[in-house]
């Protein structure tokens, strides 16, 4: 079955890419349920990837178990490959696009930028799990993973505002998120962390298990730490004290 649960949090990194926080209600089956997350991005970390079930009876922990979870993301030639082949199609289009009325030339020409600056990290992978359930009944579904995506960051500015006697002056400072990603996140709980994500050692299979063997685990066990533990460093925050946490209706 295909889901596309919601973006509930969304923790954007000063150096670029962040940590990515979905939930969903499912209705179970008795017997095996498969199920296929949509609109992750191919930029997104298999081995940093997390499935949680959250039970909404205390009996449920003994009806409905995690059994599988896998992912696989698009091979990087062939997606390069569309890309280039889309990238020159808009090139021509954009050319003759003058033979168009004007509403639909400036339609046309915003797809073909969309398309001319479109990257890797702007396909799209496959995140499937499989969940038993010995009886009928719902549970929520909780989602985690890492993107890398520089082009999805955040930085400080400061604007200085002096009265008209010259005298005095006001210092405010701003945090600026800057998303130039294929991805928009609508209505979602927005933090701001200081992490810096390693320029290597970062690379992944095309298809591996989000529930590894060792040795897959082992490959990058601090970086998976350090991703819960930025989530949860958020999570365990008072309210009240949230002041780095903002909501927006709109992040494009």
């Amino acid at each position: 079955m295909l889901i596309d649960p919601k973006v509930v949090r969304l923790v954007i990194f000063n150096a670029g890419g962040g940590i990515v926080e979905r939930e969903i209600k499912v209705s179970l089956q008795q017997g095996s349920n498969q199920f296929e997350i949509q609109n992750v991005p191919a930029s997104f970390d298999p081995n940093s990837a997390d499935i949680l079930l959250e039970y909404l009876q205390p009996e449920d922990q003994q009806k409905f178990t995690l059994q599988q979870t896998t992912v696989s993301l698009p091979d990087t030639q062939t997606s390069n490959q569309i890309i280039d082949r889309e990238k020159s199609a808009a090139s021509n289009i954009i050319s003759y696009s003058i033979d168009f009325t004007r509403e639909m030339r400036e339609r046309i020409t915003r797809l073909c930028e969309a398309s001319k600056y479109r990257t890797y990290s702007d396909m799209k992978g496959t995140f499937n799990f499989i969940i038993n359930a010995k009886d009928e009944g719902e549970v929520k579904v909780k989602i985690l993973y890492f993107i890398k995506d520089t082009r999805i960051r955040w930085n400080t500015t400061l604007q200085v505002n002096i009265d008209d006697s010259g005298k005095e002056a006001e210092l405010e400072g701003f945090l600026i998120v800057n998303n130039q990603t294929g991805f928009s996140y609508d209505n979602v709980q927005l933090n701001f962390a200081i992490f810096q994500l390693p320029s290597k050692g970062f690379e992944h299979d095309h298809i591996s298990n989000v529930v590894p063997p060792q040795e897959s685990v082992a490959q990058a066990p601090n970086l998976r730490n350090e991703m819960l533990g930025e989530l949860n460093r958020f999570q365990n925050v008072q309210p009240a004290k949230l002041k780095r946490t903002q909501r927006f209706k709109k992040l494009l």
